[in-house]
């Protein structure tokens, strides 16, 4: 699992987006089974937090997207059999 910080210029963002992928339906996995996600990432900008969401989506996994703050779940969880989603963040 990695965790970079993937700074990409955005206009005014105070924002810090947590994407979290995983190979399972999060729903369906218990509070212990979370720490098996196969990437993190943390991204200061909307934008790159959405290319992220879509580039994983593509490798086939599932996608959530968290406000890093709050940790309030933003977006998801996004089934990668499913059409990725016009909006996500």
């Amino acid at each position: 699992m990695s965790t970079p910080m993937i700074d990409t210029p955005c206009p005014s963002s105070d924002h810090r987006f947590v994407v979290e992928a995983g190979a399972r339906d999060p729903a369906t996995q218990h509070l212990h089974e979370r720490d098996r996600l196969i990437d993190r990432e943390l991204h200061a900008c909307r934008t790159a937090a959405c290319r992220a969401a879509r580039d994983l989506l593509q490798r086939g996994l599932w996608v959530e997207v968290y406000d890093d703050d709050t940790k309030e779940l933003l977006a998801g969880p996004f089934d990668p059999d499913r059409a990725p989603p016009a909006y996500i963040v």
